[in-house]
């Protein structure tokens, strides 16, 4: 019964402990200068079950003592380019007044999952779909 027990707790913490994160980011500038930003990084506990679609290769820096969430946030200005390629929604306001002109941006990457593994000093990224 013991055994049982065990091997079922082996076999779900390896079904559901992978390394799939969940990433969104939406920041908006009103005439070049960031007035709001949205970073999310968390970890998925959903196996994965689909295709991947692209894969980066980033530099990351940090200590080793650090979990994987707490250096992906760490590294999350290395990490944005690699989800550029998903799917992304930008934003253009432009309005025109007699004396000035305001030019507000926004951008915004859908959630998407991905894949991170560590070697050496660099994450290579598996976005998922």
């Amino acid at each position: 019964m013991k055994r049982d027990l065990l091997l079922s707790v082996l076999i779900l913490s390896s079904l559901f402990g992978s390394d799939t994160f969940w990433f969104s980011y939406r920041s908006v500038t009103l005439d070049k200068v960031l007035v709001y930003e949205e970073k999310n990084i968390s970890p998925l506990l959903v196996p994965f079950i689909g295709k991947r679609i692209s894969t980066c290769r980033v530099k990351i820096s940090g200590k080793k003592s650090l979990s994987k969430l707490q250096l992906l946030n760490k590294n999350f200005d290395n990490l944005l380019p690699c989800f550029y390629k998903t799917t992304v929604k930008v934003t253009s306001q432009s309005q025109v007044r007699l004396n000035s002109m305001r030019d507000e941006v926004e951008l915004v990457i859908a959630p998407v999952r991905f894949i991170v593994d560590f070697k050496d000093d660099f994450a290579k990224i598996t976005i998922l779909k």
